[in-house]
């Protein structure tokens, strides 16, 4: 089919055909469009391999129904570097007038400026929040596309999926969904659920060969082999070896963050691969990617040996870098530890699996879904630049080389299911669904579990007993009211369904706040946030174990409560609170990053990550500290200060300099130490006393005086 034949408006052909140079569709494409996919009918499920197009689809249609104003339209994203990839793609139909806005973080809020967009762009988390707060635009939407559909099988983001998916159909009965994935093991399941016509295809733009590598030879699904010339005597430096030697790229999925940039170092070492212009840019730019100058320094170094990394600490910015840098060609091989596989746009000739297992501290070794390893295997292959793409596992025995082909390359995915059983999610979002639609009597709390993917697709008999035992939990603990059989949301359990908490982090706060008998300190109220079930716990290895009961010691008199008002079950999982507490606590007093990086064994990702994470705590616990009785009005108060300390990682005496743009935690010292103390004072200087603090030249100077100026009121 012809792109001219497409059932859209022919601004947006003519967009398409001239901008994105797309004249014919795909087949997969071609079928749904057959089946009505414009005609905003029904509701569709796609599960087409990686690179066949159903996002490009899923795109056209949010932005043809905008052109029809037939109301707004959200697309759903499972991660934020995902959607504001989505959001960078969206502002290309902004030449038609289509508005697109970009909804992330702040889960206390309505958001009711979005009104004014077509296109929404958010992840799953977002959208649910903005549901909790009932926006008046919600009966506007007619159209929501999510991206990745298969995360309904993920254990933490599993039931916000699914609980989104239900409460939509619920607040907006006549929406049109579209789901997207490339792997689904039992996708008519899925498909019932949503009430949606089902397109399956296997096609691929860039045909797949999969195959297991083995003394030298991979040997492929279709029955061929390669030999692969022994050069190092390592699989994976061979397998690297060959492929750029034949002017590919390669993309390297490994079971850690350690394992891949060891291999990136070795290999950046042993390959010697030529350095390019293009590789000198991209490494410049990442000498200034974060405030971990060491990390900066290998990255740089690396990348102008065609080689690098890529895993989730490294800042969302760096990892733009290389994912740039990998498209151009100036990259040859990335190293990745599973999160790259998370529908990030890379394509590459050859992709190896090093590891079939991976380490879990539960129960050690455990193979890898099936379903992950086709993620992987999907981003083999480049459109326009490969005849195929290879995805080769490695074995390490004869017997592996059964296993490995009849388990994963010959294997289907696993069946998607319904993590909303978990105690910990209903709480949470049972709550949210009595305080959005209640009051609710048992027979609403029912009908809604039915239309969840585990009530379409497992009995409810089982479910009963747990969703009645959290009723009772979220009715002890002062959250919900039983009105004659109708359960509502009292003003706390709304309060913490909006500012989006699980209600187990609020009585944890209660119980620890009811044991302080002084002012809590700064590091009483960050034990708390890091004892909060919504807060990720550091690891912590054996060594680190008698230093962290030494250091409970200093700080004993600082931490309200015990393990048990925590609920907190064993003593490691204790000393793991700790440390993350100690880690805020570092954050919050102005450690350099690299310190801390090299302390807590955390990349500059991880720090922001989970100091945005307590931020939300500490702004969710502030709002609901003033619905509590007996609270002092300085502990709002002191959360306050908190919630800003840890945005920005400083001590309180430097807040006030951070109002001005361009003004982050170490140039506000920097600023603060060289006397000028406060917004006004910045405002009044010259420009020749601001260049004379490291770091800020010509054009900076001007910029903060003009920002501070303006703050002030200053013409």
């Amino acid at each position: 089919m012809d792109v001219n034949e497409l059932p859209i408006s022919d601004s947006l052909k003519t967009l398409v055909s001239t901008e994105k140079g797309i004249k014919k569709l795909f087949p997969p494409q071609e079928e749904a469009i057959k089946k009505g996919f414009f005609d905003l009918q029904k509701n569709f499920l796609l599960v087409t391999q990686t690179a066949s197009g159903k996002t490009l689809l899923a795109e056209l249609l949010l932005v043809e129904n905008s052109l029809r104003k037939k109301g707004l339209s959200v697309y759903l994203s499972p991660l934020k570097a995902l959607a504001s990839e989505k959001y960078r793609d969206f502002l290309l139909y902004e030449k038609l007038g289509v508005k697109t806005a970009l909804s992330l973080g702040d889960y206390d809020k309505a958001d009711a400026y979005l009104e004014q967009y077509d296109v929404i762009v958010t992840t799953y988390e977002k959208m649910d929040s903005l549901l909790r707060h009932k926006p008046k635009w919600l009966s506007k939407i007619n159209l929501v596309v999510i991206d990745e559909i298969h995360f309904v099988d993920d254990e933490e983001r599993g039931p916000v999926l699914e609980s989104l998916i239900a409460k939509l159909k619920l607040l907006v009965p006549s929406v049109k969904l579209v789901g997207m994935s490339a792997t689904i093991g039992n996708p008519r399941d899925l498909a019932k659920w949503l009430d949606a016509e089902l397109i399956i295809s296997s096609w691929r733009p860039v045909p797949l060969k999969q195959g297991v590598f083995y003394k030298h030879k991979i040997i492929f699904d279709n029955g061929e082999e390669l030999q692969v010339k022994k050069v190092f005597d390592h699989p994976i430096f061979d397998l690297v070896f060959d492929t750029i030697s034949d002017n590919g790229q390669a993309l390297v999925f490994v079971h850690s963050r350690k394992r891949a940039v060891d291999l990136a170092n070795a290999t950046a070492a042993k390959l010697g691969i030529k350095e390019s212009a293009e590789a000198r840019y991209y490494s410049q730019l990442l000498l200034e990617s974060s405030d971990v100058p060491l990390l900066n320094n290998l990255l740089s170094s690396l990348v102008r040996k065609g080689v690098c990394f890529h895993h989730a600490g490294l800042t969302h910015e760096q990892r733009t870098i290389i994912e740039e840098a990998f498209r151009k060609g100036a990259i040859k091989v990335i190293y990745a530890t599973p999160t790259l596989a998370a529908g990030v746009n890379l394509p590459a000739r050859r992709v190896v699996v090093e590891d079939y297992r991976r380490y879990s501290g539960i129960v050690g070794y455990e193979e890898i879904k099936v379903i992950e390893y086709k993620q992987f295997a999907g981003r083999a292959g480049r459109p326009g630049y490969d005849e195929f793409g290879e995805a080769v596992l490695i074995a390490r025995s004869q017997t592996d080389v059964k296993l490995l082909m009849e388990r994963f390359i010959q294997g289907e995915p696993e069946k998607i299911e319904s993590k909303l059983m978990s105690i910990k999610a209903l709480r949470s979002h049972l709550l949210a669904l009595i305080a959005t639609l209640g009051p609710l009597g048992m027979d609403g709390v029912k009908e809604f579990f039915k239309n969840t993917f585990h009530g379409k697709t497992s009995s409810l008999i089982g479910f009963k007993s747990t969703y009645e035992k959290v009723l009772d939990f979220l009715s002890n603990n002062d959250f919900i009211e039983d009105r004659n059989g109708r359960y509502t949301a009292t003003k706390l359990g709304k309060i913490v369904s909006e500012v989006y908490l699980d209600p187990m982090t609020v009585v944890v706060f209660r119980n620890l706040i009811k044991k302080v008998t002084r002012r809590l300190s700064d590091f009483g109220m960050l034990y708390i946030i890091a004892v909060s079930p919504d807060m990720p716990s550091l690891l912590v290895r054996r060594r680190e174990e008698e230093q962290l009961e030494s250091l409970l010691d200093v700080y004993y008199n600082e931490i309200p409560g015990t393990m048990d008002d925590a609920y907190i079950p064993s003593w490691e999982e204790y000393l793991s609170r700790l440390k993350t507490a100690l880690f805020l606590y570092d954050w919050i007093n102005e450690k350099p990053e690299q310190e801390i990086v090299e302390k807590y064994d955390l990349g500059p990702g991880d720090i922001r990550s989970l100091a945005e994470t307590a931020e939300w705590i500490a702004h969710g616990l502030k709002k609901v500290s003033l619905m509590l009785e007996g609270i002092d009005s300085y502990l709002a108060q002191k959360l306050e200060t908190i919630e800003i300390r840890l945005r920005y990682g400083v001590k309180e005496d430097i807040i006030e300099l951070l109002a001005i743009p361009g003004v982050g935690r170490v140039r506000a010292r920097r600023l603060y130490l060289a006397g000028f103390r406060t917004i006004e004072d910045i405002a009044k200087a010259t420009p020749s006393q601001l260049k004379k603090i490291e770091g800020i030249g010509d054009a900076l100077s001007v910029r903060l005086i003009e920002e501070a100026r303006r703050l002030v009121g200053l013409s």
